[in-house]
């Protein structure tokens, strides 16, 4: 059987398999008919991560088989069965990449299991030269490298930090070094891959030998989670020599990729443009400009098409620098590189022409093999007119990506600057959740949903996916006909939905200012439909000045942030819990409370909730936590009286990624018990997902004490006093304002004695008359907490009561 031979089988829509040839008979002897497909070649109970039926993934697709650590190539072509009945037939073969390595060959075997295999499936199959570092020792291992990898894709020692220092040193052009800075401060490429799970940078190398420069990137990825990872994955490629394996049905025959593309002269000398015209027009099309302004007409009209501008520095009406600088601040049209032409040696101009964005330099008089040269040389760097097209449309929607936007919407916003014009942002509430109860494919269901809808409701105006779970509307609609008609598209939106309880929240931006970027009229929608994230009886909000004040405002919180909590300007404070018997204090709720260097106060109703939305809350809750257990280390090795001091815990918290052990280490460092710092939570929060309840038990598992906030809003519920791992329940004031009503007064009675019945204590919070204090002591309440007693206090106040 040759090595090229593909292997196929056929299968219902059920993943049931109906049929198989002999080759998939031989490399998967397991294989059986009526068995699902993923079970019986993979051994798993559900769809593989790669299957292209469940992805919907449309032409081959290579990976890196989990089985066998070999690379295969995977189709999938929907297909009539004999019983009339739809199915797909799935074609497959392992891959013999031009130099790596061969067929039958495994991956080395010091790849570390299936967690770096994951990481390559990931980062693609387009690299040449693959390393794992390990992040304790700096040690560098081959993970993958070609027979053709040359010394600009690869690394030579076997230290990560000399190994990076060096290759930088010797191969990357010197104006790129600063690009792979990160790389060489090993700590600084730790701390990126905290935040992100890979990322990659483009940059440029030379050949010593030859002077030639190269196009290289670096795909930089950690394994595992962010708090916990081990390994690091360094992936290398040569732009100039490796074919990405997406591109390969494209490729009819070798150099067909570089035939006739489009170049763009702008050159105001008249003898200099005939002189490249005549140079460059037999292998592709040229256009040329006299000047900059018309050179930037025609950029504009077929940025698309064009792979290269080759852009004289000095002439009339708009020189090079100002060609550089308008074709920067437009993100589609700086993804068209630019050749500066130049006669001038001075260091300076050449300095801000790369600032400006230009790719490279063409000195004058011309040399024809040195043109040639470079304009090759950056041409396969860059995009071609079909990736430019991919750029402009999101792959899974059909709809405009975010850049595209920007750029058609300012051209639309230039040429019809009478039109009143009306942006809206639609944002799919939960969507994370909603891929989680669904599925992968369900979301995608309701993504190309919204983007039909919005593609034909919008018949003069422009639609685009904004981000994973947003998107935006550009139109010129009469503003008096604009509410009902976005009304009724909402109504529609909801009724037929691919699910039930859809949930989109819509910011809208009216008579938009044309004399502010695009992205700015787009920041005031996103302004308005944040505004009501957390109001369930909206799901329309309107921009207004009065927005506009309140988020400079919270900009100005969120740039305070850092500083405020590195000068310790936030502040916890205390409010006591009395003991309903004995009217003395039995514990506390830290708070906290923002004093500015300044001394003024920025009240907790403005932060708490902005930083909840931005994510800063996590940060704050950890350093409450860590004041509250220095604060009760220091009382217990003082000799002072033991209270337990209650710490809220924000919803978000509980999705941060390693909270559970970043906690209990907090309270092991500092030697003090578990129940002298309880952590509140409100019922909804526990309750909001599989994996937050997993959680919240294994908060219970390490030693910690848990309390029901706010029992008694809308969410709550008495079974979940059962199922819950609760030690104390907190009525909130919303239920406590109820006594003195006949009825109130009965669920509260109730409520008490099925905690009291279910081993749980009651914590009373927001009482403030001295008859809602008398009633909760009739009930045989264990605490309060309220102005009746105390408002909350800085330590030094609540130090001295107790």
């Amino acid at each position: 059987m040759g090595q090229n031979a593909s292997g196929m089988y056929i299968v219902d829509d059920n993943y049931k398999i109906v049929g198989f040839n002999t080759v998939a008979e031989h490399m998967y002897p397991r294989i059986k008919k009526e068995e699902k497909c993923y079970r019986c070649l993979m051994n798993q109970e559900v769809p593989c991560a790669m299957c292209p039926i469940y992805n919907k993934i449309e032409g081959p697709k290579t990976y890196i088989d989990p089985v066998s650590g070999h690379y295969e190539t995977v189709d999938a072509v929907d297909m009539d069965l004999p019983d009339g009945t739809h199915g797909h037939a799935v074609i497959f073969g392992f891959t013999a990449e031009n130099g790596q390595k061969a067929v039958n060959e495994p991956l080395p075997a010091n790849k570390e299991g299936l967690g770096l295999t994951s990481i390559i499936n990931a980062l693609g199959s387009d690299y040449r030269s693959i390393y794992s570092v390990d992040r304790k020792t700096q040690q560098v291992s081959m993970y993958l490298e070609s027979k053709n990898a040359d010394e600009m894709t690869r690394m030579n020692d076997t230290i990560y930090t000399s190994a990076i220092t060096s290759y930088v040193k010797e191969n990357v052009l010197p104006q790129d070094q600063y690009k792979l800075e990160f790389a060489i401060n090993f700590e600084s490429l730790c701390a990126h891959l905290k935040r992100v799970p890979q990322f990659m940078v483009h940059y440029r190398s030379v050949k010593k030998e030859t002077g030639e420069i190269h196009y290289n990137y670096i795909k930089c990825a950690r394994v595992g989670s962010a708090d916990s990872f081990e390994t690091i994955v360094l992936a290398f490629a040569n732009e100039d020599a490796d074919i990405k394996r997406s591109q390969l049905q494209e490729i009819v025959s070798p150099g067909s990729s570089l035939a006739k593309r489009r170049i763009l002269i702008v050159e105001d000398d008249e003898l200099n443009r005939e002189i490249l015209k005549d140079l460059l027009c037999d292998q592709y099309d040229v256009l040329c400009a006299e000047d900059g302004a018309v050179g930037l007409k025609l950029l504009e009209e077929h940025y698309a098409e064009l792979s290269v501008v080759l852009l004289d520095m000095f002439m009339p009406v708009c020189d090079g620098f100002q060609f550089l600088k308008e074709a920067k601040q437009n993100p589609i049209l700086a993804l068209v590189p630019i050749i500066v032409m130049t006669g001038s040696e001075r260091q300076e101009d050449e300095a801000r022409c790369l600032e400006l964005g230009a790719s490279d330099f063409v000195p004058k008089p011309y040399n024809q093999r040195v043109v040639k040269a470079r304009i090759n040389s950056v041409i396969k760097l860059r995009e071609s007119a079909a990736a430019l097209s991919a750029i402009e449309y999101d792959d899974l929607t059909g709809l405009y990506t975010k850049s595209a936007f920007y750029y058609h919407a300012g051209i639309l916003m230039r040429y019809k600057p009478d039109q009143s014009y009306v942006v809206v942002i639609a944002d799919v509430k939960n969507f994370k959740l909603i891929n989680n109860i669904y599925g992968i494919r369900v979301g995608d269901d309701i993504l190309r949903y919204l983007a039909k809808i919005m593609s034909k409701a919008l018949t003069d105006g422009l639609a685009a996916r904004y981000s994973d779970d947003q998107f935006v509307m550009f139109t010129s609609i009469p503003k008096n006909d604009f509410e009902k008609y976005l009304e009724n598209a909402v109504r529609y939106i909801s009724e037929n939905a691919p699910i039930t309880n859809l949930l989109v929240k819509y910011g809208v931006y009216k008579d938009v200012d044309k004399s502010i970027s695009i992205s700015e009229i787009c920041d005031r929608a996103i302004m308005a439909m944040k505004s009501i994230q957390l109001n369930y009886e909206k799901n329309i909000a309107y921009y207004d000045d009065q927005l506009g004040q309140q988020h400079i405002r919270e900009v100005m919180m969120e740039n305070d942030f850092e500083n405020a909590l590195r000068n310790e300007e936030f502040e916890v404070w205390f409010q006591p819990k009395y003991n309903v018997q004995t009217e003395k204090i039995a514990g506390a709720e830290a708070l906290i409370r923002w004093r500015k260097q300044d001394g003024s106060m920025v009240s907790p109703g403005a932060f708490i909730p902005l930083f909840e939305r931005d994510g800063l809350i996590t940060r704050l809750d950890e350093y409450v936590f860590k004041k509250v257990c220095q604060i009760q280390k220091e009382r217990l090795t003082q000799g002072k009286p033991f209270f337990p001091i209650s710490i809220n815990l924000s919803r978000a918290s509980l999705h941060h990624e390693g909270l559970v052990e970043n906690y209990t280490r907090i309270v092991k460092e500092n030697n003090i018990p578990f129940d002298c710092v309880p952590i509140e939570l409100t019922e909804s929060a526990a309750m909001y997902s599989i994996q937050i309840k997993a959680l919240v038990d294994m908060l219970v598992a390490s030693g910690f004490k848990l309390h029901m906030d706010d029992f008694g809003t809308g969410f709550s519920s008495l079974t979940s006093l059962n199922v819950l791992p609760f030690d104390v329940i907190k009525l909130d004031k919303s239920l406590i304002d109820y006594i003195g009503n006949e009825s109130g007064d009965q669920i509260i009675q109730h409520v008490i004695a099925l905690a009291h019945g279910l081993n749980m204590k009651v914590v009373a919070e927001g009482v403030e008359k001295k008859e809602q204090a008398a009633f909760l002591q009739n009930m045989n309440c264990d605490q309060i907490q309220g102005y009746y007693y105390s408002s909350p206090k800085s330590y030094e106040v609540f130090d001295k009561m107790i």
